[in-house]
């Protein structure tokens, strides 16, 4: 009776579990404090962040992720339904999972040891969350995705091959440029609108990456219901980035064609 009772619990009926929902929470709690310091107060990463960045629209970047995450796990946590959610959820947890390289590899550029306690306190719950989210996010992605029912609902509306085409031509591109700015961050630093550390370019990377998995999984999803939530979710990202730009144009080179 046990195995029957845990059977129908799991059965693809696309409810989204509590677990889930609790999780998400957390996670928006998380993003806030860090779209407030790196957004909203760009110029004083050195007391507030985990590290110090340089110049303010890198800062201001990193913002504009996070907020883009936290509006998307405020809509997973407040959403009834699964499977709009699958996408991201998983993008979130490769995300987290690659940003320990840049991590330990800049390990000296952080802000810890005799850094002021704000600063200190942000790099180690900086590290402990991306040591404990990769696993979690990935083990509730992996209950929750057992109630997806993996098909359109009925009259629901269905992208085009030519659209999942385009999303996937993007997603290789962006994981191709990702790749190359993890392993060789100078090629980023050479051509990216503005100044970059190796530091920077890593983590930019890592953000590049996520772009590039959700356009691979959403292409492999010709349900419009499964792109809706992470067009929504890029559209929020690109607006705040917009916004950022003009609040610090003056740290863009002109002469970049990237500019």
């Amino acid at each position: 009776m046990a195995a029957t009772r845990g059977t129908r619990a799991m059965q693809p009926d696309d409810r989204l579990l509590p677990e889930t929902r609790w999780v998400s929470w957390v996670i928006v709690a998380i993003l806030v404090p860090a779209v407030v310091v790196l957004w909203g107060l760009p110029n004083m990463t050195t007391d507030l962040w985990a590290w110090w960045i340089e110049p303010d629209m890198t800062a201001i970047f990193m913002g504009a992720g996070y907020g883009a995450g936290a509006y998307f796990f405020t809509c997973v946590a407040l959403s009834s339904r699964w499977h709009p959610a699958s996408a991201g959820v998983l993008c979130a947890a490769t995300f987290a999972a690659l940003m320990l390289i840049p991590t330990l590899i800049h390990y000296d550029r952080f802000n810890h040891g005799d850094a002021p306690f704000l600063a200190a306190f942000a790099f180690y719950a900086w590290v402990s969350v991306y040591i404990v989210s990769p696993v979690l996010v990935t083990a509730i992605w992996v209950r929750n995705q057992r109630t997806d029912p993996r098909r359109p609902d009925p009259g629901e509306l269905v992208v085009s091959p030519v659209v999942r085409r385009l999303a996937q031509v993007v997603a290789a591109g962006a994981l191709v440029a990702a790749a190359l700015f993890l392993i060789s961050p100078g090629i980023a630093i050479d051509v990216w609108p503005w100044q970059l550390t190796p530091l920077a370019a890593r983590v930019l990377a890592c953000f590049t990456a996520q772009v590039g998995l959700g356009s691979l999984l959403l292409s492999l999803d010709g349900r419009w219901s499964s792109w809706r939530l992470l067009l929504r979710t890029f559209l929020v990202a690109t607006a705040l980035l917009l916004v950022g730009v003009l609040r610090a144009w003056s740290d863009f080179d002109p002469n970049r064609a990237g500019t």
